[in-house]
């Protein structure tokens, strides 16, 4: 339990030290109602001090579905990443899985007519299962903590390159907490998606 204090207090840095990349992605329209689909790959760097002070990187992938108009559609997204790390020297070994699931609202407003502003907001639930093994008796621990809900705030710009392609950068605020910002976490996200409409 010990050591699953000192991973979660240093874990709170995660998004802050990390950012991700989206795959290509397919969209479907008719009559202003939109549907995109978003296949999410991602990248992550995380500081973390437990057994030792190091950076542990780890793979996300996911997807992203929104439907709505351009004013106003709903979203859901989920991501899930996983890592296997041995200090030998500590005589430990990490296995770490963690889920995200998000639902909430987005919103673009013209900038430019090649250029979106773009407005996220919603709630977030996030679980981390952790399974810490003693290599030289091979016996393992394995903590699992309850889903852990919490707001979610974005924004970002999406630029139109062409009629069936288009860039979006985006920046995502994760209130854990509104007393202690230093717990809450950010992430930055590029994706590159490709629109195709329906007749």
């Amino acid at each position: 339990m010990f050591l699953l204090s000192r991973f979660k207090k240093y874990s709170l840095l995660l998004i802050l030290l990390s950012s991700s990349a989206q795959a290509a992605s397919s969209s479907f329209s008719k009559d202003g109602f939109l549907i995109t689909v978003e296949p999410i790959l991602g990248y992550e760097l995380t500081a973390v001090n437990t057994p030792t002070i190091h950076t542990r990187a780890m793979v996300i992938y996911g997807g992203r579905v929104t439907a709505g108009h351009k004013l106003i559609a709903g979203e859901a997204e989920y991501t899930v990443g996983n890592t296997n790390e041995s200090f030998p020297a500590q005589d430990e070994s990490l296995t770490t899985n963690k889920q995200n699931v998000r639902l909430g609202l987005r919103s673009s407003m013209a900038l430019t007519h090649w250029m979106d502003f773009i407005f996220r907001g919603g709630g977030q639930a996030s679980k981390t299962k952790i399974d810490t093994t003693t290599i030289s008796t091979a016996t393992s621990v394995t903590s699992a903590p309850n889903w852990e809900i919490h707001p979610y705030a974005g924004a970002g710009i999406s630029g139109h390159v062409a009629d069936a392609l288009s860039l979006s950068l985006e920046a995502t605020y994760l209130f854990r907490s509104v007393t202690d910002f230093s717990q809450n976490d950010v992430q930055a996200s590029f994706s590159v998606k490709f629109h195709l409409s329906s007749r």
